[in-house]
């Protein structure tokens, strides 16, 4: 699992994709400006480490801003497991 952080109006995000029974699991960090951490729990399961953690930005974003959460509005679908599967990097640079 690897992560890179992302600075969101005086908050540090850390998206989060790991890989989990075929597919990856979406959880974010968000550090507030006074130093406290929150982790979330497995948001939701994606069939792409980058869409995991597009999901946890925007889910980090909404917890920062106290707008309503994002859902997974539909469950990925996934072939045979790989349980070999490893986290891609999540990369935030271009992350609306």
């Amino acid at each position: 699992m690897h992560a890179i952080p992302l600075k969101y109006n005086d908050h540090v995000l850390v998206p989060l994709a790991a890989g989990e029974r075929g597919s990856f699991a979406s959880m974010v960090i968000v550090t507030k400006p006074n130093g406290a951490r929150w982790a979330s729990g497995v948001l939701g399961h994606f069939s792409e480490a980058d869409d995991a953690c597009r999901f946890a930005i925007e889910y980090g974003k909404a917890e920062v801003d106290g707008r309503r959460h994002p859902r997974v509005l539909k469950p990925i679908v996934t072939g045979k497991p790989d349980t070999n599967r490893t986290a891609a990097p999540c990369v935030s640079g271009s992350v609306p």
